[in-house]
């Protein structure tokens, strides 16, 4: 099992002084089957455990596989970092061939005295090299922030890794409390040994001053005999996490896909196209399949009239996360709403109301979402505090198996 892989982090007193001891242990064999990759673990007293990327999706293995990713998440020193799920576009990455699985870390460990840094690409390394052994044909590194720069510093330190995918990659040389340098990503990026090489710099990154950093990245690559994938601050991402929200896996995640599956894509900078069909983007990424998909409502008659206006289901971008909601028939004339989030991926079906115009539900976390018809429909997501509110215009999606 993935709990007795992985590092240990024992602590005890001495002399009044608390004192944390790191273990690391090797990774064991791992077969790459489901069961062994819990999702939604708890660290206990390890430092590094794996985890599956994406539950509701089956692992491939090694004989049937494209390959595998390795996530690593970004650091802070708290719970948030390793709580934070996988970016929905490696879930297109899954739904193709690949399999993702994350290397996940104690947020305690960051913050003791020692490389973290070192001590990260090291694992990082091993469940490469124990992939391939598994016969994983191609190995992939990826990882937001300090994940980013361990991905980058990893297929750096070893040629035997077939790609990149580095989102806002920084490190911070004092830990986690540190600031961030940007120039420790130049010099990397001049030398990974990798078959290709995929980074993102969104504009606006607060971690990073606010700097502009992809054109020193573009200067860099384009020196370089490899082909590379480079969306920078013009792409219309924006913040240091714009690259792992459902706004990037709708506008790249189909992009970033091809150019890890395309076979000997020439030298230079890999172009996106555009999407073409928005909808199917986000049916993979948010729609149920047939088999656990609710009833939709699709005759009004009976319900309140802003259900009319709104049947079918609906998606938006609240923000940078992509929203999927649809009204569900709940029996006897009740009303329900079905809402998925991209922000994890997760949601349900809660119960809805309609009046006045409005159609309101309330979720898991207490926030409200509101649904309107004007201008074709919009959705409003209100904070359960009332603190923040964002609203977005609705698009019709299509409702087929």
């Amino acid at each position: 099992m993935a709990g007795h892989r992985s590092s240990r982090l024992a602590a005890f007193t001495l002399a009044g002084t608390f004192v944390a001891v790191l273990v690391l242990l090797a990774p064991l064999a791992r077969s790459g089957q489901p069961g062994e990759l819990t999702c939604n673990q708890e660290p206990g007293n390890r430092f590094f455990w794996l985890e599956r990327a994406f539950c509701d999706l089956p692992l491939k293995g090694p004989e049937r596989a494209v390959g595998i990713v390795i996530w690593n998440h970004g650091i802070s020193g708290s719970t948030h970092s390793w709580r934070a799920p996988a970016p929905p576009a490696l879930r297109l990455l899954q739904a193709r061939g690949w399999d993702v699985i994350m290397l996940k870390r104690h947020h305690a460990a960051e913050t003791m005295p020692g490389s973290t840094l070192f001590r990260t690409v090291q694992r990082t390394l091993e469940e490469a090299a124990a992939s391939r052994k598994l016969g994983y044909r191609k190995v992939a590194l990826a990882g937001q922030s300090f994940g980013g720069y361990v991905s980058l510093e990893a297929v750096d330190t070893s040629p035997d890794l077939d790609a990149v995918v580095a989102f806002a990659p920084g490190v911070r040389p004092s830990g986690a409390a540190g600031a961030l340098d940007p120039s420790i990503t130049d010099r990397t990026l001049r030398r990974a040994k990798v078959g290709r090489i995929a980074v993102v710099f969104p504009k606006n990154d607060e971690l990073f001053g606010y700097l502009s950093r992809g054109e020193g990245a573009q200067a860099i690559l384009a020196r370089r005999s490899v082909p590379y994938l480079l969306l920078d601050e013009t792409s219309g991402l924006s913040g240091h996490g714009g690259g792992v929200t459902g706004r990037f896996a709708l506008r790249y995640g189909l992009c970033l896909a091809d150019f890890l599956i395309e076979d000997s894509p020439p030298a230079g900078r890999f172009t996106c196209s555009p999407v073409t069909d928005e909808w199917l983007v986000v049916r993979e990424l948010l729609l149920p399949r047939a088999a656990q998909r609710p009833s939709f409502v699709r005759e009004a008659a009976a319900f309140p009239a802003p259900v009319a206006a709104l049947l079918g289901p609906r998606w938006a971008l609240l923000a940078d996360t992509l929203v999927l909601v649809a009204l569900v028939e709940g029996g006897s004339g009740e009303l329900r709403l079905m809402y998925r989030s991209s922000s994890g991926l997760g949601g349900g079906v809660f119960d809805a109301t309609a009046s006045d115009g409005v159609i309101q539900a309330v979720l898991s976390n207490r926030s409200t979402v509101t649904l309107t018809p004007e201008g074709g429909g919009t959705i409003t997501w209100t904070a359960a505090d009332g603190s923040r509110s964002l609203k977005a215009p609705l698009a019709l999606g299509r409702d087929e198996p």
